[in-house]
């Protein structure tokens, strides 16, 4: 990975971070929830698998949040997931930010919970032992 699409991840990893505060991040179930607290995201987290019918959990949703950032697996039924969750979540007047997915794209995998694993792969390419960037030690 370029020492450009690092930064890129830098940035929306700080981004995820700030937006989770006041809005909750909507993942498929525990083990993406904890990569995601791994890389320092903070805040309330929705787990699609805690809930059967797709229409309930959108009126659950809809009924305490007017947005919400959906970060799914970005595989075929991740995807199709998304795609379900948004139509209705969006019909019910909840604005739903995906931008956050490009993360699984520039850290190379297809599932959330790889996340934090892959950032310090990656991390450690960019930035080898003793390069001292203390910066990174938070992350």
């Amino acid at each position: 990975m370029r020492f450009l699409d690092f930064e890129r991840v830098l940035e929306l990893l700080e981004e995820l971070r700030e937006e989770a505060l006041s809005s909750p991040v909507l993942v498929e179930g525990r083990r993406d929830e904890l990569a995601l607290r791994r890389l320092g995201v903070e805040g309330e987290f929705i787990w699609v698998s805690n809930h059967k019918p797709w229409y309930e959990m959108c009126e659950e949703i809809s009924r305490s949040h007017r947005r919400v950032i959906m970060l799914l697996d970005a595989d075929r039924a991740g995807r199709a997931m998304s795609r379900r969750i948004k139509h209705h979540l969006s019909q019910m007047g909840v604005q739903v930010v995906e931008r956050h997915t490009v993360l699984l794209k520039l850290l190379d995998t297809h599932q959330v919970e790889h996340l934090a694993k892959r950032f310090e792969r990656v991390r450690a390419m960019v930035y080898p032992r003793g390069a001292g960037d203390a910066d990174l030690e938070e992350v």
